[in-house]
């Protein structure tokens, strides 16, 4: 339950930034000018979106589970998203990886449309 919230972050910038290629700045605004989701539901129904989807995989590997998410999207520099910066911290959006990151192992993997979560089981 506590990981939740993380994994839908995570599962929300696949198909928000990675499928419908909403960058950083056009989510700013679009938060701004409360067009958000009226954008991602535009998006989602281009032709050229219709068929994308994200993979997720769960497997558990020794005493952990495993959540590999893959989208169809062309990647991403998510280094500077793995940690807090103090820029973003006032904007509307931003901190979902760090948050994530916080609690969780993640590793970006390839052009970064490939996420991988390890939590511990308990």
């Amino acid at each position: 339950p506590e990981h939740a919230m993380p994994i839908a972050e995570l599962l929300m910038n696949a198909v928000e930034h990675g499928n419908l290629g909403i960058t950083y700045q056009e989510k700013t605004q679009l938060i701004e000018n409360n067009t958000w989701e009226t954008e991602v539901e535009r998006r989602l129904a281009l032709p050229e979106n219709v068929q994308k989807d994200v993979l997720v995989r769960m497997r558990k590997r020794g005493a952990s589970l495993v959540i590999e998410i893959v989208d169809q999207g062309p990647g991403f520099d998510y280094e500077p998203y793995l940690t807090m910066d103090e820029s973003r911290l006032f904007h509307n959006h931003g901190r979902g990886i760090a948050i994530a990151k916080a609690s969780l192992k993640i590793d970006y993997l390839g052009s970064g449309n490939k996420v991988v979560v390890t939590i511990p089981l308990h």
